[in-house]
């Protein structure tokens, strides 16, 4: 697995380690021109295509809304299926 994520292709699976303030190979890392740096939770949220900051509140930490993301399914692509499913069987 790369240490750094591609800007360009589909992204690879969030897990709840994305949480948390220690370093880890399963955390998103993208590239800059000086340095690197962590997908912030709304890039998250949007990887998972949750509404923007549907996990900010006041008492949760961006450790734990990453952590958050990194437990959801991505209801987007559930989503299509069943409607994949819905127009097959109802043939």
């Amino acid at each position: 697995m790369n240490l750094y994520d591609s800007k360009t292709s589909p992204s690879r699976t969030i897990i709840t380690s994305e949480g948390g303030k220690s370093a880890s190979r399963t955390k998103h890392l993208i590239k800059l021109d000086r340095g690197q740096r962590r997908l912030l939770p709304i890039e998250l949220e949007r990887l998972n295509m949750f509404p923007d900051n549907i996990t900010l509140h006041p008492n949760v930490s961006n450790a734990e809304r990453g952590f958050l993301m990194g437990n959801a399914l991505v209801v987007g692509v559930v989503e299509r299926f069943r409607n994949i499913l819905i127009r097959k069987l109802s043939k």
